[in-house]
């Protein structure tokens, strides 16, 4: 519901960020989204090792969160 404040939704609501949306914590090439940040950023799956969180490998974000909800860690 667009409350955290991704390169991509700061774009959408106009403010000037400039013309390079990637993702600032892993430096890819990869738009800055909130599925990007949370699922598919090398930085914060290492934060996510950290905290022993597994993402499943399919799905969309709603299937994952709920895997992750129910105590259903891979």
């Amino acid at each position: 519901v667009d409350r955290l404040n991704t390169r991509n939704m700061l774009k959408r609501r106009h403010y000037n960020i400039g013309t390079n949306l990637d993702c600032l914590l892993c430096g890819n090439h990869v738009e800055e989204t909130v599925e990007h940040l949370f699922f598919h950023c090398k930085f914060n799956e290492h934060c996510w090792h950290k905290l022993n969180i597994r993402w499943p490998t399919a799905g969309n974000h709603l299937d994952m969160t709920t895997h992750l909800k129910t105590g259903h860690r891979q």
